[in-house]
């Protein structure tokens, strides 16, 4: 049977101030820059080769959502060290919004420079 869908090629995240946004998702995230189609959109990615696209844009919107009153995320991570990332976070004056160690994983929201929520995950071993 084919696979009707291979895989998901990239994930679009609006921000406010591009450049800025290039650089806290670089810094702080470690994704790394490998393109530019023009002054509103930035294409970064990580060894693994998942792919982001940042679009600057005038409108003040996230990919963020509400499930009864809760803002959700839309894009999660995974990562192998939540300690240490939280440590870079913290180091980088972004606020830890939730820490949890849910069983099956321990977790961890905070928001980019624009207000987009993200969820790191780091599942137990």
């Amino acid at each position: 049977m084919i696979q009707k869908i291979k895989q998901i090629e990239n994930i679009q995240i609006p921000v406010k101030d591009l450049e800025e946004s290039v650089n806290w998702y670089q810094n702080v995230l470690g994704f790394k820059e490998v393109g530019r189609e023009n002054k509103d959109l930035a294409f970064l990615a990580l060894e693994s080769g998942n792919h982001i696209n940042l679009w600057r844009t005038g409108d003040h919107s996230t990919i963020n959502f509400t499930r009864n009153g809760e803002e959700m995320a839309a894009f999660v991570m995974v990562t192998e060290d939540i300690e240490h990332l939280k440590k870079e976070l913290e180091h980088n004056d972004v606020d830890i919004l939730w820490y949890s160690n849910e069983g099956f994983a321990t977790g961890m929201k905070f928001k980019d420079p624009t207000g987009n929520l993200m969820l790191v995950l780091e599942y137990k071993k």
